[in-house]
């Protein structure tokens, strides 16, 4: 008896996790559509600039590890901004982005951006800057286009390269898993 009661009661935790991952996975799909739409209906970005769920490779103790991001912004060939959706709090992803930024290419990535569809935090990751608090503040694709103009594809720090792609790993680690229902 007693042991069906455990039973029971783990099987009652389980489904409850199940249903708040799934929860969270339908409101982060309505983020991506949202940030989607601005990129392209609102700020002129072309379809063809705009990378969904783009994988990048880094290396930590000579391993290769496979990461990514919700969307990347590559403008004549210069990944130009990196976007995070979440529906947790920005600011618990602001290291990551930042850290995500220098890393994951052989130049640090310029802008980045963590939202839950309508609250930002859209960064400056070379100066180290906030831009704007507001998905609607995202610079369009013609000012994009300016500021980019006279980048020069700066690589981060070596020395401290080591640090930010641990970062990135660290929380690679605690993004939301995929937990399908049992049939």
């Amino acid at each position: 008896m007693e042991e069906n009661l455990k039973d029971e009661k783990e099987k009652l935790i389980k489904d409850k996790i199940i249903k708040q991952e799934i929860q969270e996975m339908m409101q982060l799909k309505g983020i991506k559509q949202m940030v989607w739409d601005t990129l392209t209906l609102e700020k002129g970005y072309k379809i063809d600039d705009i990378i969904v769920d783009p994988q990048f490779n880094i290396e930590i103790d000579k391993k290769p590890i496979s990461v990514s991001i919700d969307f990347a912004v590559e403008i004549n060939s210069l990944k130009t901004i990196i976007i995070r959706c979440t529906s947790s709090a920005l600011e618990s992803w602001e290291r990551y982005i930042i850290a995500f930024s220098r890393a994951v290419e052989d130049y640090q990535i310029p802008f980045a951006v963590i939202t839950d569809g309508e609250n930002a935090k859209i960064l400056d990751t070379i100066n180290n800057k906030l831009l704007g608090n507001k998905l609607s503040e995202l610079f369009n694709r013609e000012t994009a286009l300016t500021l980019i103009k006279d980048y020069k594809r700066i690589s981060y720090n070596p020395e401290r390269l080591e640090r930010e792609k641990r970062i990135i790993y660290a929380f690679e680690a605690i993004k939301c898993p995929v937990v399908k229902p049992e049939k």
